[in-house]
């Protein structure tokens, strides 16, 4: 990931809503990927805004990346005596960069890392802008975006609290609602792009590794272990047929018998 810094300087005072603006600008920047999702910070200083943001490319700023909404913003702010700059700060030290593959031969969408769609042979984070928009009549990524924060409600619901039970059924069941809909996604993206795209279904269970590797896949009933799988792995488990990939659960009990 590069860091960078946008830097937006008004020239009109009777711009009162540059401020906001701003922010809008960096929102719909997340929205297509050209940004990491994170807490931004806004440094006001005069008539200045610096905005530090982490970008997976060094040309992710581009405007050829941004949907209608962005270069909406940008128009309006530029017509309104307002100069967007790009800097190039440095790196994350967070998530050292990889090139992002161009041409995988399978996508995965899983929630949990820095984009929702991830390539399925070397597991780096693919931005969003790298396929076609996939929502509002080919105007953005909005479907993508939005179940990705309902998976990562209740992802946290699991991990802390008192209804951890029903968030793991949630998480597990290939046919609950949040799931469906990552599927249906993961449907539309594979008919965008021509590339078959996987859906990350949750596994956390506590039995023997070797009961795990047992389990079939859930929709068709195939055997779906990849041969020489371990928990340490990513994936360990792939249905073409249903196109649900999973992993060994962390939570096995190792050589358990």
């Amino acid at each position: 990931m590069y860091a960078f810094d946008i830097i937006i300087k008004n020239t009109n005072p009777k711009y009162k809503n540059w401020v906001d603006d701003c922010s809008s600008y960096v929102h719909f920047l997340e929205r297509t990927g050209q940004v990491s999702q994170r807490e931004h910070m806004i440094v006001l200083r005069g008539d200045t805004i610096r905005i530090p943001v982490f970008c997976p490319e060094l040309n992710s700023l581009s405007s050829k990346y941004c949907s209608p909404y962005t270069l909406k913003i940008m128009s309006n702010i530029e017509k309104n005596g307002c100069i967007i700059e790009h800097v190039q700060t440095g790196v994350d030290a967070d998530n050292t960069h990889k090139d992002i593959p161009e041409k995988p031969s399978f996508y995965i969408v899983r929630s949990g890392w820095s984009s929702p769609l991830v390539c399925g042979d070397t597991h780096t984070p693919i931005p969003l802008y790298k396929i076609p928009p996939t929502d509002h009549g080919g105007d953005d990524y909005d479907n993508i975006v939005f179940w990705q924060k309902d998976y990562e409600r209740i992802h946290g619901l699991w991990i802390n609290s008192v209804y951890e039970g029903f968030a793991e059924g949630e998480l597990q069941n290939p046919y609950s609602k949040i799931n469906t809909a990552g599927r249906e996604i993961c449907g539309l993206v594979e008919k965008l792009t021509g590339v078959p795209t996987y859906y990350f279904l949750f596994n956390y269970r506590d039995i023997p590794t070797k009961e795990d590797a047992q389990r079939k896949c859930p929709i068709t009933g195939n055997d779906w272990l990849i041969a020489g799988k371990t928990s340490d792995d990513i994936i360990a488990f792939k249905c073409e047929e249903s196109r649900l990939v999973s992993e060994l659960s962390a939570n096995s009990g190792g050589d358990q018998q």
